[in-house]
This record gives structure tokens, C-alpha cells and sequence, in this order.
């Protein structure tokens, strides 16, 4: 599975969108010096600066490496897209009701 960087941040677009006070970032955490960029996608509230959700992911695969979300709770997704829709119904039920 090659991973489109577009996808990625085409749904983290969407998952913020709803929620003002949210932000995101992505970022290159390391590359392996061969074939395999570990990138870093970092959710988080813009007025405290506080963090919502961190994720480590194979680039080129998509495989999730490390994630936690803050105050919630879940079974360890396999993937970043996974992951992200994850966080996207946590935020829609977090700040919407």
C-alpha cells in the first residue's frame, strides 16, 4: 500500500474542521536512511496549547507506530487512517455536545 500524503491530510483537515479551537501539524520524525520516512501528525487545542492526540506512522505503508489521544480510551488502531477517524468521532462527541 503506498500512502497518498494527500489523504492524509485531506482527513486531518476534515477532522478539525468542525472544531475551531483545533489545530494540527505533520512533520518528518526520522527517516531510516533507506526507504521509510516515519512521520509525526501532532492534534492540538490553539488557545490552551494543549495536546489532543499524537501519532507516529510509517510513511510509505501507513502502519501506526505509536498514538495516544488524551482522555479517551481505545482499542490500538493498525493504521494512521484508522486512527484519524478515530480522533474525528472523539472530537465531533468532545466538543459538539
Amino acid at each position: 500500500m503506498d500512502l497518498s500524503k494527500n489523504a492524509i491530510v485531506d482527513l486531518l483537515n476534515h477532522t478539525i474542521k468542525e472544531s475551531r479551537d483545533v489545530s494540527w501539524k505533520m512533520g518528518a520524525g526520522y527517516h531510516n536512511g533507506t526507504d521509510v520516512s516515519i512521520y509525526e501528525v501532532l492534534i492540538y487545542e490553539i488557545k490552551n496549547n494543549k495536546t489532543i492526540g499524537r501519532f507516529a506512522f510509517n510513511g510509505k505503508s501507513g502502519e501506526l507506530i505509536n498514538q495516544r489521544i488524551v482522555g479517551y480510551r481505545q482499542k490500538a488502531a493498525d493504521n494512521i487512517i484508522d486512527a484519524l477517524l478515530d480522533v474525528s468521532n472523539y472530537l465531533k462527541s468532545k466538543f459538539l455536545n
